[in-house]
């Protein structure tokens, strides 16, 4: 041996069990930092790519800028792109929505990708020439193609949009491209067109032409020094620096603008983040139990040896080294295995969890489409992949150390004489029990649990006949073997303790899971949205006289805003409100169809007849709501009173409060206030309207598909602003994406349960290892295989009680916990007894299984052999 090091290479190939065991739970515990690092390396590049769909690749924008200060910012070499563009103006496409034509120099266009997909034709590249739109063209009435000519009225007002003074004007463009509509601003209120360069300056008069910046600089870390020292050297006005704060937030850089931002709420990513890293410091403290308890056992078996490498020269580094070396080469086997799994792994458990997630969340239509952003984000993340890794071995070593430490501080006598308490503590349960006073039905009382002088009370209990008659000998030996290492014992039930935790707390997750409903009720099989131009009562007649189509749930809705006497503008009522700023009323109708689908059952068949008939309402009160403690006050109407609306009396059928059912369109969340539901006859009468602004078309049994969505695609044609969702295709990714998240938490639970049980038969396998003439002695003196068998036995299920009891409590806890996350409030349940009832059998069966696999080198064992190793 020319080095320590081949030390280390011998003491694997010597220790097949021992190396086997480490290696698997380097496996498993690499598999899971890689994959959570892939996770965490595709979240981020999703999120980047969400933050340049919604503000652009840009940091900053500066608006207003004349022709000098423009060319100032293009020259400054502080920035990696300055890009120039116009604002040519805007125009009303309806009540909701404007038009914005913009003007991009150069490469600027680039910069938006997520509004700039080409349906038909191409960007434009000169004067006068536009993009616009496929919605934006529905709702000019445009029927033409490309190439023709498409007029706009546009007007574009002075400095910061306060309409003091504006340009009103009318252009002829060339329609050179027709884009992909993007829902993005809808939520703003505006669309985006784009015109070819040098439009503005043919159209707009001198005085309106100003100039936009969107800029990126090369130095990250000082940002916001180089915008404030552009924006101080230009004179700019706080107001003309608009920053992109969702990609600013992505990319981690630090900003100081207005907090009072609503562009992103990316709450999902942190919660998703911190789930994977949770998993993966649970699999790395379990692996790293593994690696120190089987390092420890091993470094303790052979410290003889290391007292002779002592003895020789050897230094305490040289044998921190040659621990450090079965650790470095085990890792270095295992880790690479561990990546290669884990990679292969992270793109189906990020799917399983953000399939839990609204797909709106990253911009994504579906659960089909977020699967393809997920894959089109996950190759090349090579960085979280090398962390992963790293950080794997990093635990792995600090696991070892303990077990290098002791082999280093041991004094070479000491460890060459072979002692170090745990073989005199052997030759004393042995002797003991060749006195008798160990034998089937007797007992005595444990001292050697209180340390010195087991040796001396056992002769004299012997001597003086204190011997106590006893049931269940090997019982009592498991549970007395139990305590001659009191550490190795309580890292070997903590192994399992957390993977029993796990399993109660997941299996509680997973039953609620299931009572929330992983099909989901609703009416209809899809739902078609239309908040802008509405659909009208003769494409309803239509819709329900399709021969695919049993039935068709309408509804219709209109939002008043309230005066400043907190009254709704534009309809009279004798409803008394609460004065509360932020409440709205709103009147809702709902064809039969939508009756008696939400409030069969809920009414009485008298009460459905007057709500048909026009003759009642619904109310849903708005919820209270108080800031800083002051109450601002709630409007409330109750039941069976009686409201005027428009001079109509309705009397109040049922009365929604707090939590319960709201009314909504599509899948726009509750505004609050006044909610009255009417029926469709009723409606126009209230509010003057008649459109429909969501259908829910019921199929036949044997329709065709097909031929339907075929059907509905016309509809948004004709109707601009048209959106749907066929609810047989997200009950289909809901269904899959709860078996995904079983999936998924069974392999989490599997992977901590086999690195439990990992220990126990490393605890097992040395206990039989270290007692080799112990109970070769007791087989001499009579003991039978049968009984050592079923001590060996007893010792895993005590592993296993113990465990169960210990991991219940502590998976009860987390259950609280992770209902309390659910609800806002610690409520104590019913114990999920029966999650708890499988968890203990499971690991009582487990462990006596583990104890198992080691017990077949006790049959193998010669008696006599096994009294001369004592010597």
């Amino acid at each position: 041996m020319r080095s320590y090091h081949m030390l280390a290479w011998k003491e694997i190939l010597g220790q097949k069990v021992v190396s086997v065991l480490i290696l698997i739970a380097i496996i498993l515990s690499t598999l899971m930092t890689t994959a959570v690092g892939q996770s965490v390396g595709v979240l981020d590049a999703m999120r980047r790519q969400q933050a340049v769909a919604i503000g652009g690749d840009r940091y900053v924008s500066f608006v207003q800028l004349t022709e000098e200060q423009a060319r100032i910012i293009e020259e400054d070499d502080r920035l990696s792109y300055a890009g120039r563009f116009v604002q040519l103006g805007s125009m009303d496409l309806n009540d909701l929505l404007k038009l914005n034509l913009e003007e991009y120099w150069g490469a600027g266009l680039g910069t938006y990708p997520s509004y700039t997909k080409i349906e038909e034709g191409r960007l434009p590249e000169k004067a006068m020439e536009v993009a616009l739109p496929e919605d934006a063209l529905q709702f000019l009435g445009f029927t033409g193609k490309i190439g023709d000519t498409v007029t706009l009225p546009l007007s574009k007002a002075l400095r910061h949009g306060i309409e003091i003074e504006s340009y009103d004007y009318e252009a002829d463009f060339v329609l050179v491209g027709i884009l992909q509509s993007n829902y993005l601003g809808y939520t703003y209120g505006y669309i985006r067109g784009f015109a070819g360069e040098g439009t503005a300056a043919e159209i707009l008069p001198q005085r309106y032409l100003y100039y936009n910046m969107d800029i990126r600089t090369i130095d990250q870390r000082n940002f916001q020094k180089v915008i404030e020292e552009l924006s101080g050297s230009l004179g700019l006005h706080e107001l003309d620096t608009l920053y992109n704060r969702p990609y600013l937030n992505a990319l981690g850089i630090r900003y100081s603008a207005d907090e009072d931002s609503t562009m992103l709420d990316d709450d999902g990513f942190p919660f998703v983040i911190l789930a994977g890293v949770l998993a993966a410091a649970l699999i790395l403290l379990a692996a790293g139990l593994v690696i120190y308890n089987i390092l420890k056992i091993a470094v303790t078996r052979r410290i003889g040896q290391y007292g002779v490498l002592r003895a020789i020269g050897a230094g305490k580094g040289q044998l921190y080294r040659i621990v450090a070396g079965e650790i470095f080469l085990l890792c270095l086997c295992g880790v690479p295995v561990g990546m290669l799994c884990g990679f292969l792994s992270a793109k189906g458990i990020l799917g399983a969890v953000l399939s839990q997630l609204s797909p709106e969340m990253f911009l994504a239509s579906d659960t089909a489409q977020l699967q393809g952003l997920i894959a089109a984000n996950s190759a090349g993340k090579w960085a979280y992949l090398l962390v992963s890794g790293l950080i794997t071995l990093l635990f792995a070593f600090l696991a070892a150390a303990p077990a290098a430490y002791f082999a280093a501080k041991v004094a070479p006598v000491t460890a060459m004489s072979g002692v170090l308490g745990t073989t005199s503590r052997t030759t004393v349960y042995t002797e003991h029990f060749a006195h008798g006073s160990m034998l089937p039905g007797r007992r005595m009382k444990d001292a050697e649990s209180r340390g010195k002088g087991f040796r001396a009370k056992a002769e004299r209990n012997y001597r003086r006949g204190r011997i106590r008659s006893i049931h269940g000998f090997e019982r009592y030996y498991a549970a007395l073997n139990m305590q001659r290492n009191k550490s190795r014992t309580a890292i070997t039930i903590l192994s399992l303790v957390m993977s029993i935790t796990v399993f109660v707390a997941l299996q509680s997750y997973l039953s609620h899971l299931n009572v929330t409903g992983v099909e989901a009720e609703h009416l209809g099989d899809y739902s078609i949205v239309n908040e802008y131009t509405g659909f009208s009562p003769k494409e309803l007649r239509q819709m329900e006289a399709d021969a695919n189509v049993a039935a068709v749930g309408a509804q219709q809705c209109t939002l008043y805003e309230p005066d400043e006497q907190y009254e709704p503008i534009g309809i009279e009522t004798d409803i008394n409100f609460a004065g509360n700023p932020v409440e709205r009323f709103q009147i809702y109708g709902a064809n039969d169809c939508w009756v008696d689908y939400c409030f069969k059952g809920r009414l009485t068949q008298e009460q459905l007849s007057a709500l048909k008939a026009g003759e009642g309402c619904v109310v849903r009160n708005p919820l209270p709501i108080a800031i800083e403690g002051f109450d601002m006050g709630t409007t409330c109407v109750e039941e069976d009173s009686t409201i005027t609306i428009a001079g109509k009396k309705l009397r109040v059928l049922l009365a929604l409060n707090g939590y319960d059912d709201f009314f909504s369109v599509g899948n726009n969340g509750f505004c609050n206030g006044v909610q009255v539901l009417v029926s469709d006859r009723l409606y126009p009468q209230l509010t003057g309207a008649q459109d429909y602004a969501e259908f829910r078309p019921v199929l036949n049994a044997d329709a065709d598909r097909e031929t339907f969505e075929q059907t509905i695609d016309n509809l948004c044609t004709r109707a601009a602003g048209t959106t749907w969702v066929s609810y047989e295709e997200t009950d289909r990714q809901l269904a899959e994406s709860g078996a995904q998240i079983r999936l998924l938490a069974w392999g989490l639970i599997l992977l901590i349960g086999l690195i439990g049980i990992l220990n126990i038969v490393n605890t097992v396998y040395t206990n039989i290892h270290t007692r080799v003439a112990e109970i070769g002695t007791q087989r001499a003196i009579g003991m039978s295989a049968g009984s050592l068998y079923r001590t060996f036995l007893w010792e895993g299920a005590y592993y296993g009680i113990a465990a169960a009891v210990i991991g219940s409590v502590a998976g009860t806890l987390c259950t609280v916990l992770v209902e309390a996350a659910g609800t806002g409030a610690v409520e104590w349940t019913v114990p999920p007894v029966t999650a708890i009832a499988e968890a203990s059998v499971c690991s009582i069966a487990a462990c006596l299984l583990a104890t198992a696999i080691p017990l077949r080198r006790i049959a193998k064992m010669s008696i006599v052999e096994s009294i001369e190793a004592m010597e």
